[in-house]
């Protein structure tokens, strides 16, 4: 492939192809510096997975060349995490609109756009997926909304009568997205991305009853449980029928001046491409700090590890000689 043109202004299938193999070396360079084994250790801790598996991290396990090491972990950095996540979501986010000018449609304008800010954080429960991502940025470094408008949701507008197709009042849906999931450039000192790739999950019999000509490619792929490359994969072992959704969003920039927003299962398998239908990539991060020099975020819970370490096997040395 000529790489002469920049990859984010190629045909679809070709983008696709090139996205998944940016994805595949995000991976492979978080896996090499140990950033990715470092977040798997803090989800782990999170939940209380020190010496063996989750399902027996909360109780006390013998381990040793004898079996006789009695493993009692004292979990610490849940309880740490905790209050920083209360402190930090006590307060309710305070959003208000205000108005450029002092005409009186701006004043008007003002009026609806707080309604509207109301609206979304307590019937959309916005102020829940801002919270999500405090606790996920405290736990993972960075956490992730993703904010996009779905055209399908709400009451029928109108239909066709002899197509049958349906136009939707629309409305704004949020997801959560852990860092597992985001891939971008790695080569960058800021966050400040030209391009963010975003993974999602979604029911593969769902998108093929939405794109029936399509149907049996996307009932052909590999699901979650097949095919995971970068989760804790610790709940992952019964059969799913969700597959990966990919979908790439590019600002608006002097390479693409309209952006690009490209959605795909596959290389072959191209749900939409158009420009960009917003002012900026709609995917925003919280981060309680960030590694110098580099776009990854930073937590003050990878401070706590190696002292987590210790806690525990102190106290299961203690443990094993009272048991002894």
């Amino acid at each position: 492939v000529s790489q002469s043109r920049y990859f984010a202004a190629r045909e679809g299938t070709e983008a696709a192809t090139v996205l998944l193999e940016k994805a595949t070396d995000w991976k492979n360079t978080l896996t090499t510096n140990g950033y990715l084994e470092k977040l798997k250790t803090c989800w782990a801790c999170y939940h209380g997975a020190y010496f063996t598996d989750l399902a027996s991290g909360h109780t006390i396990t013998f381990g040793g060349e004898q079996g006789v090491l009695a493993q009692l972990p004292i979990n610490h950095i849940r309880n740490l995490a905790q209050h920083m996540y209360v402190m930090t979501t006590s307060s309710r986010p305070s959003m208000e609109a205000r108005a450029a000018n002092t005409d009186y449609k701006s004043t008007a304008q003002v009026t609806l756009a707080n309604g509207l800010l109301d609206y979304y954080m307590r019937e959309k429960r916005l102020e829940r997926y801002i919270n999500k991502a405090v606790e996920l940025s405290i736990v993972l470094g960075s956490g992730y909304v993703k904010v996009e408008w779905d055209a399908t949701s709400g009451k029928i507008v109108e239909e066709d009568e002899e197509t049958g197709e349906k136009i939707f009042e629309g409305d704004l849906k949020f997801t959560n997205v852990s860092p597992f999931d985001v891939v971008f450039d790695v080569n960058r000192e800021d966050s400040n991305h030209d391009w963010i790739l975003i993974r999602t999950y979604k029911n593969k019999f769902d998108l093929a009853a939405k794109y029936p000509e399509l149907e049996d490619k996307i009932l052909a792929l590999d699901t979650k449980t097949s095919q995971d490359k970068y989760s804790s994969q610790i709940f992952r072992k019964n059969e799913s029928d969700e597959v990966e959704v990919w979908t790439m969003y590019h600002k608006k920039s002097d390479a693409l001046p309209k952006g690009r927003e490209l959605v795909f299962l596959s290389e072959d398998i191209i749900l939409l491409d158009s420009p960009l239908a917003y002012r900026r990539i709609p995917v925003f991060r919280i981060s309680p700090n960030e590694i110098l020099g580099t776009a990854f975020g930073y937590s003050n819970l990878f401070d706590l590890l190696p002292i987590q370490e210790g806690i525990n096997h102190l106290y299961s040395a203690i443990m094993s000689n009272n048991i002894a």
